[in-house]
């Protein structure tokens, strides 16, 4: 039997080892296997077996650098579940776990494959007519609210010792704490300025000074894009068939889900982020969004990707051209014209 790398992250692997993964897990037998080359980490695999198509989920993340393999697997399937109980929106499921790292030398995840289409930003663009891109945007808005269904008691997140754990000072606090870590994370290696500085300390005090009460908490996928999803399309209407990765997942406020679709429909045509977020709105029915917490959301979820390619082994050509003031300025401005405030 072959052995064959399907991404750098999994490394070579054999057909002999897909097979013991697949009678372990009860689906079969080993058919064939293909890669996945949509995913920024390569984990995924899919996976032919004689009972059906599945997904194999692998060499699952280390947290802070720290080894903790079962981590990143337990807590998508617990939000894999919830989501399977209380929404109408497709998940992964059944999950099959094998903790052990005999096959591969890693824990695994199997799931079924998704029914539906999954299409990225550039194919979109390529192949879809605007009105046909529009009809998305609202798919995604929808989709979105569908989700967000699923609310909890606290707000906060699976931990390292696999059980839910509140976000002890909210969610408010706990995201301006993660900003403030990618802050000085970034900082080290010179890629903010006195005035990005002064913006993201700025943004983090007025968030902290809103008298509202905390947000009620709600699902957040935090980082809910059409990669992550699958749709299907019914004579031109568009809708939601699924959602994956569950890695990101939180309960917390459901606005933070807007900034990453929002951005990037940003980057290319207001009109079709205006269709994803009235969209949203009119489906979950929220008539107005606190203004100072989005601006801390926008930063924190761009600040996600600034941080990432302003490393000097990942450094993107588009950041030489800005600072991140001025990378999050636009979004800054266009949400505020897209989403109703106090």
């Amino acid at each position: 039997m072959a052995t064959i790398t399907y991404s750098q992250r999994l490394g070579a692997i054999s057909d002999e080892q897909l097979d013991a993964a697949a009678q372990r897990m009860n689906i079969g037998r080993f058919v064939a296997a293909a890669p996945i080359h949509k995913g920024l980490f390569g984990q995924n695999l899919f996976l032919t077996t004689t009972e059906g198509e599945f997904v194999l989920r692998g060499a699952p993340h280390w947290v802070n650098g720290v080894q903790n393999d079962q981590w990143q697997f337990t807590k998508e399937t617990f939000f894999a579940s919830l989501l399977h109980q209380h929404t109408d929106v497709p998940v992964p499921w059944p999950p099959r776990l094998d903790p052990a790292g005999d096959i591969f030398g890693w824990p695994y995840l199997i799931v079924p494959r998704l029914a539906g289409i999954g299409l990225d930003e550039h194919a979109v663009r390529k192949t879809l007519t605007s009105g046909e891109q529009r009809v998305l945007a609202q798919a995604l808005g929808r989709g979105l609210a569908r989700l967000q269904v699923l609310h909890w008691p606290m707000a906060g997140d699976v931990g390292m010792n696999g059980h839910f754990q509140a976000y002890p000072e909210g969610y408010v606090h706990h995201l301006s704490v993660e900003l403030q870590e990618m802050h000085d994370w970034t900082k080290e290696h010179g890629a903010l300025t006195p005035q990005d500085e002064h913006l993201i300390a700025n943004v983090i005090d007025l968030a902290a000074r809103q008298t509202a009460a905390e947000v009620e908490p709600t699902y957040v996928h935090a980082d809910y894009k059409l990669d992550n999803l699958m749709v299907t399309d019914h004579s031109g209407s568009w809708e939601v068939c699924g959602v994956f990765d569950l890695h990101t997942s939180c309960f917390g406020d459901a606005a933070y889900d807007l900034c990453r679709t929002a951005c990037a429909y940003l980057d290319h045509d207001v009109d079709l982020a205006r269709s994803f977020v009235d969209a949203w709105c009119e489906t979950s029915g929220t008539r107005e969004i606190n203004r100072p917490r989005l601006r801390l959301y926008l930063l924190n979820e761009r600040m996600k990707l600034w941080s990432y390619f302003t490393q000097p082994e990942h450094r993107a050509e588009w950041t030489r051209a800005t600072t991140f003031s001025g990378f999050v300025s636009r979004y800054a401005q266009a949400l505020d014209h897209l989403v109703a405030s106090p």
